[in-house]
Parts: structure tokens; sequence; C-alpha cells
């Protein structure tokens, strides 16, 4: 199977919005808010750095030519542009789950960022009961990270009291996984 990880498009937002609406996935993540719209959503792809330095971005998942997920990711800039930091999060159709195909995709995709920028610090976290996506962070080499204060107040409240837990990458983590799944 032929999985590829591209940037995504404004024509690609509302197959994106209805897997992050699927009943299945709002079970293990957190529900987009009422500002959260496929229009707000394409005006962020088209944006720069916010107010706060923050850029986000998306990727869309395709496996043989098919729009199966996506990896939405929000980036923190140093004063200087430069990426410091990525928050990231992903989505993927449930007829896809257990084909290998978010831990090929994130692996693309990471690899790309650490060549271009080695410093980058990766977090991604979610439910401490969602084992398929604490699987899926371990093959690519995530490591349990303690979440700061900020953080952790915003996913209580976000999650509704669910317990969450946080991960990072930096390239050395990604590099030793890459050498384990060859």
């Amino acid at each position: 199977m032929e999985v590829v990880a591209n940037p995504s498009k404004p024509s690609e937002v509302d197959a994106i919005f209805a897997l992050r609406l699927d009943p299945d996935i709002l079970l293990q993540q957190h529900r987009p808010g009422c500002f959260d719209t496929p229009a707000a959503f394409v005006n962020k792809l088209d944006r720069g750095p916010n107010g706060l330095g923050m850029t986000f971005r998306c990727s869309s998942i395709y496996a043989d030519g098919q729009l199966v997920g996506h990896v939405m990711q929000h980036y923190r800039h140093r004063r200087d542009g430069r990426r410091l930091t990525l928050e990231c999060g992903w989505n993927l159709a449930k007829t896809h789950w257990g084909l290998e195909i978010m831990p090929r995709a994130l692996s693309q995709l990471f690899a790309q960022l650490f060549e271009t920028t080695p410093r980058l610090i990766i977090h991604a976290s979610c439910y401490a009961t969602n084992q398929r996506s604490r699987r899926v962070m371990e093959k690519v080499g995530f490591q349990p990270d303690p979440m700061g204060w900020i953080v952790w107040c915003v996913h209580q409240i976000r999650g509704r009291g669910r317990r969450v837990v946080q991960f990072r990458l930096d390239r050395r983590l990604f590099q030793a996984a890459s050498c384990h799944r060859r």
C-alpha cells in the first residue's frame, strides 16, 4: 500500500472535517470548538504566525490515492522566525486502523521536518486510554514527557477531566526508532 503525506489543500477540508467529526474518532479526541469550522481551518492554513508566534499547517494522508487521514500541526516559532516546537495531532479513518498507515505517514512527515529543522521538538498528546495512538507514538519514537501546567489546564478543560498524557520526539529519538523500523 502506498502511503503519502502532503500539505493539505482547501479542497480537502470538508473531508478532513468529516473525519474529525466521526463518532468513533470523537471518542478519542477533543471535540472541535464552536469556532473550529472548515472556513476557519482554511484561513489558518493560509496565514503566517499569529500573535502568539504560532503557525498552523495540516498534512493530508493518502493510502493508494484515497484521503484517509490528516496530521494537524501547530508550530511555535522563535523570534528569528525559525521553527522551535511543534504540537501535532492526527486522525485516521476507522476503515484504515491497524494497517500501519499512520506510523508510515508520520515517519515521512517527521523525516522532512527534521531535515529542514534538526533542533525541532515535536509534542503529541492523547487521552491516557487511547492505546492505538500511544502505539503509533511509540513506533515513531516518541517518549513520555511531563506536561507544563498551562498545557495540563487546557487539556483538563477541553477533555472534560479525562486524563491526557504528553509525548516528546526529537531528531535523536526519531533516528533511533527509524533504525528499529528497518
